[in-house]
């Protein structure tokens, strides 16, 4: 009688561990397709509330540059805005420009790079260089206005007269004293761009001039940070004031300044707004007969294209 040996395997037993080892590779493929699904799904989500912050923020700056553009800006008008998604990363891109006598002038671009883990960096495409003590953009010669009753140096009254009369130009006129949009409208019917003036605007001047030792115009306002709107020569100018007060009114708990600005205009009635200066744009021929009008002061030229 032949014995059994204790090694030997049954079959039964065999096919035992053969099942459990099937089960076992089953289970470990199903937990990790579960763990992995579940991984993925996680970066996924993560991924997305990421993106979701991150164009928010890309949103939010192109919105906040377009704001000041609508406030502030000499002649400034917001241009379009565009996006350039990623995967992890985006960029938004900015712009605003000029217009003198039909011609578009690409006047500030700035494109700001974010991340889905909120950094971000703002590149501006534009130039900007000072020579003799002129500030030019893109090429371009920035504006500038002058405060009622305080010193003006500079003035381009003459260097206007001289160019020739087809010449298209942007010129800032300050009044001697503030006038009322009414009047504004009546005296300037062909005026582009309303400044409003502001009071800290003398606090600058003053402690400017307190600072330094040497001569300078303190008077100078950059038409960049002048505060104000458009106006259309073919319209009545309060239009163009409640337009202004309504976007103040909707902006007021976002925009640095305009709950100020806000209140300021609201305390009269639009067309009685009082108004420092104005931008007209034109050809030197159709501009200069305003230039002498009593209540000019000073007259400064911006953009000049020889055509």
């Amino acid at each position: 009688m032949n014995e059994k040996s204790i090694f030997e395997q049954e079959d039964s037993f065999s096919d035992l561990v053969k099942k459990a080892k099937r089960k076992s590779i089953k289970r470990n493929i199903v937990v990790s397709v579960i763990v992995t699904i579940s991984t993925l799904i996680l970066l996924w989500a993560l991924l997305y509330i990421g993106q979701y912050f991150m164009y928010e923020r890309m949103y939010k700056d192109t919105e906040e540059t377009s704001d000041y553009y609508h406030m502030y800006g000499a002649n400034v008008y917001p241009g379009g805005s565009t996006y350039d998604y990623f995967i992890v990363a985006g960029r938004s891109n900015a712009s605003a420009y000029k217009e003198v006598n039909g011609h578009l002038i690409n006047w500030n671009s700035n494109s700001t790079f974010h991340t889905i883990l909120g950094t971000r960096a703002t590149l501006n495409n534009s130039s900007f260089i000072e020579i003799n003590g002129k500030p030019y953009k893109n090429d371009y010669k920035v504006v500038k206005f002058h405060l009622p009753k305080m010193e003006a140096i500079h003035n381009d009254i003459d260097y206007l007269k001289s160019l020739p009369g087809f010449y298209s130009v942007e010129v800032a006129l300050s009044f001697r004293e503030e006038l009322t949009l009414s009047e504004v409208n009546q005296t300037f019917p062909t005026s582009s761009w309303i400044w409003l003036l502001q009071d800290h605007y003398y606090e600058e001047a003053a402690e400017s001039q307190a600072s330094l030792a040497f001569k300078q115009d303190f008077s100078e306002i950059d038409g960049d940070r002048a505060l104000g709107f458009p106006v259309e020569s073919n319209k009545p100018f309060t239009e163009g004031a409640e337009q202004y007060i309504t976007f103040l009114q909707q902006k007021s708990s976002k925009l640095v300044g305009a709950k100020e600005v806000l209140k300021s205009l609201q305390q009269k009635a639009p067309n009685q707004i009082y108004v420092a200066g104005i931008i007209l744009t034109g050809t030197v021929d159709e501009v200069l007969p305003y230039t002498t009008k009593a209540p000019v002061r000073v007259v400064r030229t911006g953009v000049i294209i020889p055509y």
